[in-house]
C-alpha cells in the first residue's frame, strides 16, 4: 500500500496512458503537473487521502476519455472550469468528497455515460440536459443544497429521494446481474465460434467458405520454375489430402492436374493473423536456407484471409511415422 504524497515528476511521463493508484493512503494535493500527461486516457486516484482542490490542469488533458475517478478522498472546492473541455470523457466519479459549487461545467460533457457526484456539498440546480434527466437519484444523493427540476432541492424531498435511491440501487443490481449473464453468454458464443472456426479450417474447403478464403487478389512468389495455379492448389486443399497437422496450420498433398506436379501446401490457421508485409519478410528468410536435411521451400501465396507455403512433396512420410508406426520397410541412415 502506497503512502506519502504524490510526486509531481509523474507529470513528465508524456507517454503515460493509464494511471491507477486507487485503494492506497496517498495524501496531500493532486499535482497540477499531471496535466502534462497529454496521452493519459484513464486516471483513477480513488480511495486515498488526497486533499485540497482539484487542479484545473486535469481538464486540459486532451486524451482523457475512458475514466476520471477521484472518489473517496478529502477534496474541496468547486469543479474546475477546465472540466468543461473533457468532451471525450465517458466516466466521471467525484463522489464522497467535500466538493462545493454547482454542476454547470459538466453540462456539456456529451460523451458521459456514467456520472457519480454523491456525498458532497454541491448546490444549485442540476443541469437541464437529457443525460442528467436520466440519472438515478442515488448518484446525485447526499448533496443537501442540490436542486432538481421543479425547484425541489434534495433536503425538501421529504424522504422520497432516499426511497427512490434505494429503488434505483435495486434496479441497478438487477441490471448489473442481467448484464453479467449476457456478457457471459456473449463470451461463450464468441469462444464457441472461434473454436468452430479453427475446426472448420482443418476440413475440406468447399462451396462459399472456400470461395471466401481463396478470392483474389493473390500475391504469389515462386523460388523455383513451376507451373503452379492457385485455383488448382485450392482444389487440392481437401480433407482427403491432409498429410500433416501442426500448431500453426495443416499440410496438404496437392497435385497439379495439368502437369502432374505434386507439392506439399501448408495452410496457416485463420487465427494466425499475419500482416502481409511481415509474412513476406519471414518467407524471404526461409527461402535463403539451403540444407539437404531441410525440405525445400518452393514459394508462397497470400491473400487477405489465407496464407500458403509451397514445399517439395516427400512421398516417404515423416520421421514420426517411421519411428513409431512400424514403417520397417525403409532403411534409416543416421549421420553424426
Amino acid at each position: 500500500m502506497l503512502q506519502g504524497s504524490m510526486s509531481p515528476s509523474l507529470g513528465s511521463l508524456a507517454a503515460l496512458t493509464k494511471l491507477v493508484l486507487r485503494n492506497n493512503q496517498i495524501s496531500g494535493s493532486i499535482p497540477s503537473k499531471l496535466g502534462s500527461c497529454v496521452k493519459l486516457q484513464l486516471l483513477d486516484l480513488s480511495s486515498n487521502q488526497f486533499s485540497g482542490k482539484i487542479p484545473g490542469s486535469i481538464g486540459n488533458i486532451p486524451a482523457l476519455e475512458i475514466a476520471l475517478n477521484l472518489s473517496t478522498n478529502h477534496l474541496i472546492g468547486n469543479i474546475p472550469r477546465e472540466f468543461s473541455d473533457l468532451t471525450k470523457l465517458g466516466v466521471l466519479d467525484l463522489s464522497h468528497n467535500i466538493l462545493t459549487g454547482n454542476l454547470d461545467y459538466l453540462a456539456g460533457l456529451e460523451n458521459l455515460v456514467v456520472l457519480n457526484i454523491s456525498s458532497n456539498k454541491f448546490s444549485g440546480r442540476v443541469p437541464n440536459t437529457p443525460f442528467f434527466a436520466k440519472l438515478p437519484l442515488n448518484v446525485l444523493s447526499e448533496n443537501p443544497s442540490l436542486c432538481f427540476a421543479g425547484n425541489r432541492c434534495y433536503n425538501e424531498s421529504d424522504g422520497k429521494s432516499g426511497k427512490r435511491a434505494r429503488e434505483a440501487r435495486v434496479v441497478m443490481v438487477i441490471l448489473l446481474s442481467v448484464a453479467c449473464v449476457l456478457l457471459m453468454a456473449a463470451l461463450y458464443v464468441v469462444l464457441a465460434a472461434k473454436r468452430r472456426g479453427e475446426q472448420e479450417n482443418d476440413v475440406e474447403l468447399n462451396g462459399k467458405e472456400c470461395d471466401a478464403e481463396m478470392v483474389p487478389p493473390w500475391e504469389v512468389t515462386l523460388y523455383q520454375k513451376l507451373d503452379l495455379s492457385i485455383s488448382d492448389v485450392a482444389k487440392g486443399l481437401s480433407a482427403g489430402n491432409i498429410i500433416g497437422h501442426g500448431r500453426s496450420g495443416v499440410v496438404y498433398k496437392v497435385t497439379m492436374p495439368a502437369t502432374g506436379l505434386t507439392i506439399a501446401a501448408k495452410k496457416f490457421r485463420l487465427s494466425e493473423k499475419f500482416a502481409a508485409s511481415s509474412f513476406s519478410s519471414e518467407i524471404a528468410t526461409l527461402a535463403r536456407i539451403r540444407h539437404r536435411n531441410i525440405v525445400r521451400l518452393l514459394g508462397w501465396g497470400a491473400n487477405r484471409r489465407t496464407k500458403l507455403l509451397f514445399y517439395d512433396y516427400l512421398p516417404n512420410g515423416n520421421l514420426d511415422a517411421m519411428l513409431h508406426e512400424g514403417c520397417t520397410g525403409l532403411a534409416v541412415e543416421w549421420e553424426t
